[in-house]
């Protein structure tokens, strides 16, 4: 007679895959990055901001910031980066930057969809924002801004 425990088996079964919570294609998020990040280059603040870090180096980011946005809009689950680390890391940001992001994003978004698909998007691009604004910025005695909620 043995002392030890009777093994025990578990029966796992994977959990179905989530659906997308916005109705777009991966075509579509491709054309949305091109065209936030062509902006985001012209805007007089954000534009030197993005350029300082990425001169030389905007196809990888905007091959990355795709994989991001179908991870996130589409849960393919394709990238594997570190956000906070990498916004955490930028010297000259300030709060006020993601303001100015979202306000460009917006813009974006409301030309690129109809109403409910670019609300529903941007949605999803605030929780972001709010998250690395906090991360960054965020002390129990400063709390997020209005525009982030």
């Amino acid at each position: 007679m043995s002392d030890r425990p009777a093994p025990v088996t578990i029966n796992a079964r994977p959990s179905p895959p989530r659906a997308p919570m916005v109705e777009i294609t991966a075509e579509q998020i491709a054309v949305l990055v091109d065209q936030f990040y062509g902006a985001i280059r012209q805007h007089p603040r954000l534009g030197p901001l993005f350029e300082d870090r990425l001169a030389g180096k905007w196809d990888p980011h905007l091959d990355q910031m795709n994989r991001f946005w179908r991870s996130v809009l589409l849960h393919s689950g394709e990238y594997s980066g570190q956000p906070v680390v990498k916004h955490n890391g930028l010297p000259d940001l300030e709060e006020d930057d993601f303001r100015l992001w979202l306000q460009q994003f917006e813009r974006t978004t409301a030309t690129l969809f109809e109403a409910g698909v670019a609300s529903a998007i941007l949605t999803i691009a605030r929780r972001i924002a709010r998250s690395l604004w906090l991360a960054r910025f965020g002390t129990p005695f400063n709390t997020a801004p209005d525009w982030l909620t």
